[in-house]
């Protein structure tokens, strides 16, 4: 989960809790001062009845001023009020009525009606006014805190993308952030190891390339001295070892170029066609030691490069083989090729590293698989080993 989900989920739920305190709190609020009030109105009314038996207008007026209320003309509150208490008088009655958040004392008496008001109340009203406002002010103000976390956590996920694309290749990728905090520092210090690691691959790149190309002129020119030299053992070891070091140089610079981006070049390609690509690039000097098998079907991707990865693989089958023929098996978009021989002691992916071998095996440089892998990982396709029957079987894939 993302800092940016994490920080939104706490600021909800704290949302949440923070509406539902102030939610009760108005709610309990109310029902207090409304409690208060009635019972206030209550002791209140039987003052007011008790003026209105002596039947003195001072001594009335008298008696609202001193318990904090005062007379009310207008009759709509009377039509459109809430009765909250009703109570029967021998000579009247008194009713207790909300109307728009306020509370009002109703009286009868005889042919005499009031409508009192308690000034009071305005002092509770204003009270929860200040603590709803108090309350909202706290939502907003967390609303704000929100958004400037997210302003300053943003850089991250521009630094996170920029780290994703140096990690895919693009070695050129450099965070932009300009803030002078810690993300700035964890920015400056990113752009400094991505410089430094790009200097350092461009310097491998070089090396590999120059030393290929420099290699090619001496294997080159003793090769064609060899030429001169009259048959012998020593003659076919030499030969040998130049023929390895003429394949170890191609593969270390093909193996170089596998680095590059926009490599390859795409196009439909039948996959018999694939293997007959494959099966030109290699020297058979008897062709009952290969069988192949195959139901047409059609690939999309780079012909030269794949046909380097089926090349290999048929040259590894054909080296390390136990038995002849190996088979080269197409179907269902997939191209095994099985051999037989011992399991390989470790998994695929150990083998496709560089320079690595089966203990069992003295040939080759452990570069091949390698370069396999690379191929099909820039296809993303998919490069699978299995052991059956005393077989070997690399299968390529061709669904990413």
């Amino acid at each position: 989960m993302s800092i940016q989900k994490k920080i939104t989920i706490l600021f909800l739920s704290s949302l949440i809790m923070m509406s539902l305190i102030g939610f009760w709190s108005e709610k309990t609020g109310l029902q207090k001062a409304q409690m208060l009030q009635q019972s206030s109105y209550i002791t209140s009314a039987k003052e007011v009845f008790l003026s209105l038996v002596q039947g003195e207008k001072a001594q009335l007026e008298s008696t609202i001023s001193e318990l904090g209320l005062k007379e009310i003309k207008d009759g709509n509150i009377e039509k459109n009020a809430e009765i909250l208490f009703h109570q029967e008088h021998t000579f009247g009655a008194l009713e207790i009525l909300k109307y728009s958040g306020k509370y009002y004392l109703y009286i009868k008496y005889l042919d005499t009606e009031l409508l009192l008001y308690d000034v009071a109340q305005e002092d509770s009203i204003h009270e929860r006014f200040i603590t709803n406002f108090l309350v909202s002010l706290d939502v907003i103000l967390m609303f704000v805190i929100y958004l400037v976390v997210l302003k300053i956590l943003s850089p991250l996920k521009h630094i996170s993308q920029k780290m994703k694309e140096f990690s895919a290749g693009d070695l050129k990728a450099r965070a932009v952030v300009n803030t002078k905090d810690e993300i700035g520092d964890v920015s400056h210090n990113f752009n400094a190891m991505a410089t430094k690691l790009q200097e350092a691959l461009n310097a491998r790149e070089e090396l590999l390339r120059d030393v290929g190309h420099e290699l090619r002129t001496p294997i080159a020119k003793g090769k064609f001295a060899l030429e001169g030299v009259s048959e012998s053992k020593e003659k076919e070891i030499i030969k040998r070892a130049f023929n390895d070091l003429d394949t170890l140089t191609s593969e270390i610079l093909q193996m170089q170029l596998l680095n590059k981006d926009d490599l390859f070049e795409y196009s439909r390609i039948k996959a018999q066609t694939l293997i007959t690509e494959a099966l030109s690039k290699l020297y058979i000097a008897d062709e009952d030691e290969i069988q192949i098998e195959i139901e047409d079907f059609e690939i999309t991707g780079d012909l030269y490069y794949l046909t380097i990865a089926l090349k290999n693989l048929i040259e590894n089958a054909l080296k390390y083989s136990s038995s002849k023929p190996i088979l080269i098996e197409a179907k269902d978009k997939k191209i095994a090729v099985v051999s037989g021989g011992e399991k390989l002691d470790k998994g695929l992916e150990y083998y496709a590293q560089v320079f690595t071998q089966n203990n069992s095996i003295h040939k080759g440089f452990g570069i091949g698989l390698n370069i396999v892998s690379k191929i099909v990982a820039k296809h993303h396709f998919k490069l699978k080993y299995e052991y059956q029957d005393e077989k070997n079987i690399f299968t390529l894939i061709f669904i990413p």
